[in-house]
């Protein structure tokens, strides 16, 4: 097979830094009670912003070990259930951050239930709050986030899993 010529392709390139096929994989916990879903605040030392529990997977790591890591340095919590498929999946592109030119973050969502909601603040989290679909809304969201208000439907947790 030849190789493909891409003289003219140049709308093609948008950084010359990586790959145009290069994401980060982003895992997300989505606990949800009574229709509203679990938030975690960053400090206002970090960014004074809302998110979804967990974070970025590490080289090589699994979803399950690198989300478990993930809620232990954000929260300190133990997770008992976690759904074997993604309930949402979304892209977010991150511009002018960690250095690079920009770069785009695959958000895989899971359901999960933690063993309790006791967290012990860290700069990662300094609290929860449970919010319904109205109040997603208003809120200052940490980047990856903002597509969430739109994506989220109460109605998807219905029921146990």
């Amino acid at each position: 097979m030849a190789p493909i010529d891409m003289m003219g392709y140049d709308w093609l390139m948008h950084s010359t830094e990586f790959p145009d096929s290069f994401y980060r994989v982003t895992i997300k916990g989505l606990c949800v009670r009574d229709g509203k879903v679990m938030l975690v605040h960053e400090s206002k030392d970090r960014s004074d912003k809302w998110e979804l529990p967990g974070g970025g997977l590490d080289f090589g790591e699994d979803i399950v070990g690198g989300f478990k890591r993930e809620i232990q340095e954000e929260m300190v919590l133990s997770i008992i259930k976690m759904s074997k498929s993604p309930i949402y999946v979304w892209t977010h592109k991150y511009v002018g951050r960690r250095n690079l030119q920009w770069y785009y973050s695959c958000v895989i969502a899971y359901r999960v239930e933690f063993e309790d909601l006791n967290i012990t603040p860290t700069d990662e989290c300094d609290r929860i709050q449970f919010f319904s679909k109205e109040e997603l809304r208003g809120l200052p969201f940490a980047g990856q986030l903002d597509e969430f208000p739109s994506i989220f439907d109460p109605k998807d947790f219905a029921g146990t899993f």
